[in-house]
């Protein structure tokens, strides 16, 4: 059994609204970091966090999943809980142990009470917070509305790590703002991807990365004087920063999914 320093462990709580598609969401991550070999169903009964009887009977989860998996050298302890309030104690216990809180927000339902309670929960135990809008492949979906709304909700931080280029059926190409590049995804649900130059978008990348650079300077001085003198940061202080910057709360990253068709779950 291969054995894990604590610096390379990672245990994060997958909390929502019911229905918001935390699930697939988790059973996507396992699929792109090879600890399953194809997606399960939620119809069928065979994903790998809803494995009791009465899941299957209901097609919803009634217990936190511990999962686990390894991502670039890091063991990921993922705690998939269920949305529906009857079952709150089992999100608030995944809290309790979680390093961080991954909200999912399902987007053609947008924010919901479980939203609410999610960030709020997060909040008291003084956990960082990362946002999933999931469902971009579903019919008549609008990011932007989703994106504007969380940050009236939430406040300014909130801020894409990617942007979706076509929301809706075939939705498969993502805008990635750290990267500054397009990321292409395979169909067929594998989560494989190519990047591609932003080319027509370059202006459009480039103020949202400069954005994004401004709020990991501002988490720490060095960094802060580091950009004011340069007008940019290096790609390794950039990473460290940025993780640093989620720690602190400084910003809340957005990333946009579909778990169903397994595109944006790598990132």
């Amino acid at each position: 059994m291969k054995e894990y320093s604590s610096s390379d462990l990672r245990s994060f709580a997958v909390l929502g609204h019911a229905s918001a598609g935390k699930t697939l969401l988790t059973e996507a991550m396992l699929l792109c970091s090879g600890k399953i070999g194809r997606l399960g169903s939620i119809a069928a009964g065979t994903t790998v966090s809803d494995y009791h009887a009465s899941e299957h009977q209901h097609q919803i989860s009634v217990h936190c999943s511990l999962l686990h998996t390894e991502w670039m050298g890091r063991k990921l302890n993922i705690l998939d809980t269920p949305g529906y309030a009857d079952f709150i104690s089992e999100g608030l216990g995944a809290l309790r142990v979680g390093d961080f809180a991954l909200i999912v927000v399902n987007a053609a339902h947008g924010l919901g009470v479980g939203t609410d309670a999610a960030w709020e929960y997060a909040t008291h135990y003084g956990l960082p917070k990362i946002l999933v809008v999931n469902g971009l492949d579903k019919p008549n979906v609008k990011f932007e509305t989703i994106l504007e709304n969380l940050r009236e909700h939430f406040g300014p931080k909130v801020f894409p790590l990617g942007m979706p280029l076509s929301t809706g059926p075939g939705f498969s190409h993502v805008l990635d703002v750290m990267r500054n590049e397009v990321v292409a995804y395979t169909p067929g649900g594998n989560g494989r991807y190519t990047e591609v130059p932003a080319g027509a978008l370059e202006e459009r990348v480039k103020r949202l990365h400069r954005e994004l650079i401004e709020y990991v300077a501002e988490s720490d001085d060095g960094l802060m004087e580091k950009f004011f003198e340069k007008g940019y940061l290096a790609e390794e202080e950039f990473r460290a920063g940025l993780h640093q910057t989620i720690q602190k709360q400084v910003f809340v990253p957005v990333f946009p999914v579909s778990a169903e068709t397994n595109v944006g779950v790598t990132r």
